[in-house]
Order: structure tokens, then C-alpha cells, then sequence
């Protein structure tokens, strides 16, 4: 290759197989001068095996045909050939770097063979290219007065600051479940969801550890500050170019810049380096990079169809995204009606037309004609705790934070609402006002949660209205969840009662409440020892609320 990477060795493609088998059917297709190799195209098909895609497409920084570049033409031209016999009507080649000289080639030989092309750029990779000596030394200078710009001394108050790179199979293997535990609860901090959530992604990283890490090209580097790692670098050092490939660093860490300073020290040891020329910073165009690149490599979107139907959806697709996107207040509006519709075709698809019939009178019934009311109960006095049947060693009640939140995202990943859940949590981490618990299991997941706040001026969602409290000191619990694999369990009573206990002994007189028609939200509340105190009310005739009227409860 003209430019070798290591997204296009075979330890990556096989990295790949292994962890997305049952998802993605490898099509590779080899080119041979009689005995020799002389080119190879890494693909896999759809479950419909008509449809292409570059096998590490969403897994690699850059996707290329494998081939000499005096070859380039004539490989591309049989790669498409061949593709048309197997009757492959679309293919989509992401992430292909645009100074490549494959894609000239293959906008050519697609037209040759029947097919139709739409380009659009895909991203651009920031660098910093140490080209000269002088070059270097520019470089590590302005690293160096930026770390102390950054207030360093701040940060060796908490112990020596060090940067520390793991390359044996062993050490990385170790590393690798904390460094994903950080990349998820990282996003969550930002309102995001971490592809580390899902397995298949974690297997990827872990496969690909071991076999590069073989061939000596792995580096997970780690700023370590006394000892604790607060930054991460899954990366590689691979002919001459070292990968910024998937960073992350501990939120609780934010205000030193935690990450910022591994890279700078990455940078400082490439520059001191002869046998490295590119510090390659990766996917994204984050303002970061900018403060220290020196360069930067484009990358294309490639649709190659033999549907003129489907070339002209995505060449429309694309300038309707383009337009709405220069308009910032325009494309929140266009994702939030995106998000609905979503939500809409997700709830047809989950249920049968009587079904949705049903949901639909009693949603319109409930605009015209309805009563709501919801029932708040106080825990009991004392600091006995409602076990529900449950051995007392096997639970254990922690705050919410993004450690909790971090572990729940990856068990429950496949969960869509807990999801949800998950991330209204940690927009409440983020925000601190309210106070959250979990229920942890002997594994550490978390199997249920709740909220508390202060009684008084809560705003209340289901009645419209803000709360007074009954009496001092009073707070309440809300927004119980219990992930749907884990229900029926005895959870929810569990965790309010010891929640409750605690509330007690810090002197709070705890309440929570239901929705009069949740009879098994109330069985639980009852169940954990809660007695009921008052009720709130409202109806809503002909699309106008009333009043809020308050009522003491009578005991069931």
C-alpha cells in the first residue's frame, strides 16, 4: 500500500468476524497474478446478500481496496465486475480516504459495470504531521507551555502525573474493563450513549487487543495520576503513525483536563520519537484537535447502486440534511418530529391494530373527559426494612452516580426504555438536584432506582401542579424504576423501604406516591411498609383542568 494502516491489516478484519459473526457475512474478494496476491477487498453482505458494505466500516478510521497502486484501475475494475455477478444491486463504502486513488478508479468502473455513484464527505481526520526536525521541536513547545498554561502543579497535588503504556495482551486485558466502564459513563456525563454498551463492540476491542498486541502495533495508554488511571487511549502505533483511535478520561477528572493531557503527552513522546511521523487524531473534527493539529486527511461516503430510485433518495437525503443543518433552529425542530415519528412507528410495530385502536380512544378520551388521582403515602416511623423475602447479604443500596449508571448501561443495553432511563438519570447526576438510589445485586447491576427531592414546590407531571408539603422536614420519593428483566422480584419494595430508613435517621420524613389505577405500584409501596395519608385529584372536562383537590385517603 501507497499509505499502510492498520485498519486494513487481516488481524482487524479478523477482529471484526469475530465479535459482528452474527451480524455481518464476510465477502472477500481476492485478486491473484498467478500465484501471487496481488489485491484484496474486504467486504461483507446484508442478510439479504444483495446489499455491500466495507467489512470494518464502522469500525475503522479509514477503509481502502488492498491493492499496488499500478494496479489500483484494473483491480478496481474486476472487484465491480465481480460484484455484478453475484448480483450485489447496492453497494456503501464508508470512511474511504479521499485522496485515495481508488475512488476515481471506482466512480469509473461503476458506470462500466451499470452502476451509478453519489460522493459525499464522510469526516475529516485531524494529524499532527511531524514532517522536519524544526517541526518537532515546534511542536513539543507549544505542548509544553500548554501543559503549564493548564495548571499541572494542580493536578500533582494529588500524587505523581504520569503517562503509561499497556502493549502485553495480559495488562491490556486487565485495563480494558475499566477503560470501557469510563468510555460509558464519559457519555452519559454529555447526555450520550457510548457504543461500549454493547458487546459486540467490548469483544471487538478485546480481540483486536490480543492479535495486534501479538504483532507488537497495540498501545492503551494511561494517565495515571498517584497510581489511578483518569485517562485512557485505546490506540496503535503502526507504520510510522500513532492512533488516537478511542479516548476517553473520568468526568470526575473534568477540571484538570484530564484527557487533553494524555494527548499532549502522546504528542511529546511521538515528537521524541524518530521511527513516528503522524499522530493521527482520528473521526471528528472536536476543537481539541484543532489547538494542536498540523494537518488533517479527508474521508468519503460512497453509495454504489444499480437503483436510480435509491441514488436519487440519497442525493436527496443528503441535501435536505445539508440545508436543515445550516439552520440550527430548523434542525432541532426536524430531529424532534424525527424522534415522534420514530416513536410512532416503534409503537405500530409493537402492537396489533385493535390494540392501537384501543390506545387511541383512550388517549382521546382522557383530552375530553378525565379524572386523575394519585395517592401519597409516608413511611412508618423505626428502621426496620421490608425484605421481601430476600437475603439481606445479597442487596445493597448505593447513591446514584455514573459508575451505577455506567455498569446498568452495558447490562441493559438491549433494554430501549431502561436506556432511556438511564440517561434521565444521568442528566440528573449531571444537574444535582435530587438525590438518587439503587438497589445494587450481588454482580453489582443495578436492579432498581429511585429519586428523592424535597416535597415542597415539586412539580408534579401527572397533575399538573407544584406540591405543598404536609409537614416539615418532608421529602419524596420518585421516578421508581425497575428494569422489565428484572420485575416481580420484590425490588421496588426493598429499595424504598431502605431508602426510607435512611431518609429517617437523617431526620427527613419520607413519602412517595402512585397513581390511584397502579395497583401494583401501590401493593408495593404497601408491602414495604408505607401507610397511606392523603390523596390528590383533578379533572379535566372538555380540554380544561380543574382544580387541584386534596383528600384524606381512606386504608384498603
Amino acid at each position: 500500500m501507497e499509505r499502510p494502516q492498520v485498519f486494513y491489516t487481516y488481524e482487524w478484519a479478523l477482529a471484526v468476524y469475530r465479535a459482528y459473526r452474527d451480524s455481518l457475512t464476510p465477502l472477500l474478494l481476492l485478486a491473484y497474478e498467478g500465484d501471487s496476491l496481488v489485491g484484496v477487498a474486504a467486504l461483507a453482505t446484508d442478510t439479504a446478500n444483495d446489499r455491500a458494505i466495507f467489512l470494518a466500516g464502522t469500525t475503522a478510521d479509514y477503509c481502502e481496496f488492498l491493492c499496488p497502486l499500478e494496479r489500483c484501475a484494473e483491480f478496481t475494475e474486476a472487484v465491480m465486475d465481480e460484484l455484478r455477478k453475484l448480483n450485489i444491486v447496492s453497494v456503501t463504502l464508508t470512511v474511504l480516504p479521499s485522496d485515495s486513488a481508488t475512488y476515481p478508479a471506482l466512480k469509473k468502473a461503476a458506470l462500466k459495470h451499470g452502476y451509478v455513484t453519489f460522493t459525499r464527505p464522510a469526516f475529516q481526520c485531524a494529524q499532527v504531521v511531524l514532517s522536519s526536525s524544526a517541526c518537532r521541536a515546534s511542536i513539543l513547545s507549544v505542548v509544553q507551555s500548554r501543559n503549564q498554561r493548564r495548571g499541572l502543579n494542580a493536578l500533582t497535588k494529588n500524587g505523581p502525573v504520569v503517562v503509561r503504556h499497556l502493549r502485553s495482551r495480559g495488562e491490556i486485558a486487565d485495563a480494558l474493563p475499566g477503560f470501557a466502564e469510563a468510555h460509558v459513563a464519559r457519555f452519559l456525563a454529555t447526555g450520550r450513549i457510548s457504543n461500549l454498551i454493547r458487546p459486540e463492540r467490548r469483544v471487538f476491542l478485546a480481540e483486536l487487543a490480543k492479535l495486534l498486541s501479538d504483532s507488537g502495533w497495540m498501545n492503551l495508554s494511561r494517565l495515571l495520576v498517584g497510581g489511578q488511571p483518569i485517562a485512557w487511549n485505546y490506540g496503535f502505533q503502526f507504520a510510522g503513525t500513532w492512533f488516537w483511535y478511542q479516548p476517553t478520561f473520568d468526568s470526575r477528572w473534568q477540571q484538570y483536563s484530564p484527557g487533553i493531557r494524555l494527548l499532549w503527552g502522546i504528542v511529546k513522546e511521538a515528537c521524541l520519537t524518530t521511527e513516528i511521523s503522524v499522530v493521527d487524531l482520528g473521526l471528528g473534527s472536536e476543537a481539541y484537535k484543532d489547538k494542536i493539529a498540523t494537518g488533517e486527511r479527508g474521508t468519503l461516503h460512497l453509495e454504489v447502486t444499480r437503483s436510480s430510485v435509491v441514488h436519487l433518495k440519497e442525493a436527496a437525503r443528503y441535501l435536505a440534511a445539508t440545508s436543515v443543518k445550516s439552520v440550527p433552529r430548523l434542525e432541532s425542530m426536524v430531529r424532534a418530529a424525527l424522534r415522534q415519528a420514530s416513536s410512532l412507528q416503534e409503537t405500530i410495530r409493537a402492537n396489533t391494530v385493535p390494540t392501537l385502536i384501543r390506545q387511541f380512544w383512550r388517549r382521546g378520551r382522557r383530552t375530553i373527559l378525565e379524572k386523575r388521582e394519585v395517592f401519597f403515602f409516608e413511611a412508618p416511623q423505626g428502621d426496620s426494612v421490608s425484605m421481601g423475602g430476600l437475603a439481606a447479604d445479597s442487596l445493597k443500596l448505593r447513591p446514584i452516580d455514573y459508575d451505577v449508571l455506567s455498569l446498568a448501561a452495558m447490562y441493559y443495553a438491549d433494554e430501549k426504555d431502561t436506556l432511556a432511563y438511564v440517561l434521565r438519570a444521568a442528566d440528573r447526576v449531571r444537574a444535582n438536584t435530587s438525590r438518587g438510589f439503587a438497589l445494587l445485586n450481588g454482580n453489582g447491576v443495578a436492579v432498581h432506582f429511585c429519586w428523592v427531592a424535597d416535597f415542597a414546590g415539586f412539580q408534579m407531571a401527572e397533575l399538573r401542579a407544584k406540591l405543598r408539603a404536609p409537614s416539615p422536614y418532608s421529602v419524596l420519593l420518585f421516578d421508581c424504576w425497575s428494569p422489565a428483566s428484572f420485575r416481580g422480584h420484590g425490588y421496588y419494595a426493598r429499595a424504598i423501604s431502605e431508602v426510607a430508613v435512611q431518609l429517617r435517621a437523617a431526620g427527613k420524613r419520607p413519602w412517595i406516591f402512585s397513581a390511584a389505577a397502579n395497583v401494583s405500584s401501590i401493593h408495593g409501596i404497601e408491602k414495604a411498609g408505607f401507610a397511606q395519608g392523603f390523596s390528590l385529584t383533578r379533572r379535566r372536562v372538555l380540554f380544561v383542568n380543574g382544580a387541584v383537590r386534596s383528600e384524606p385517603t381512606v386504608p384498603a
